[in-house]
């Protein structure tokens, strides 16, 4: 070997928590073994029950906690509040493209124009 390889030990025993030793260790409080917390869907209640409050505006009007988030996202100049209150309002756009059948797609190669073409090769 060289100089400036380094030999591994195979002898050292394994660091608890991985190499940084900041990863999980057996008997860790971090590790979340139960799944979501119980008291989420006391939470989501809360949230909808906070959601169908009705608020005065200063002009009077009155709305629902809501519909004033969705009015407050559709007035926004922030992109992704304008995104969500149209995935909200309309649903989101699929993210893939399905098709079926054995659809040939044709294939454009662009050649530079000091390159030689022969018909029948690519």
């Amino acid at each position: 070997m060289s100089a400036t390889t380094t030999e591994r030990s195979y002898t050292t025993p394994k660091q608890p928590g991985g190499i940084t030793g900041k990863g999980f260790v057996k008997g860790d409080a971090r590790i979340n073994r139960k799944g979501r917390p119980r008291t989420f869907d006391q939470t989501r209640k809360l949230a909808q029950s906070i959601a169908h409050e009705e608020i005065k505006t200063n002009d009077g009007k009155t709305f629902t906690v809501a519909e004033a988030i969705l009015r407050q996202w559709a007035r926004s100049k922030i992109p992704t509040l304008q995104q969500a209150f149209f995935h909200y309002a309309f649903g989101k756009p699929p993210d893939k493209i399905e098709h079926e059948g054995d659809v040939m797609t044709p294939i454009v190669i662009l050649r530079h124009a000091h390159e030689e073409f022969t018909p029948g090769r690519s």
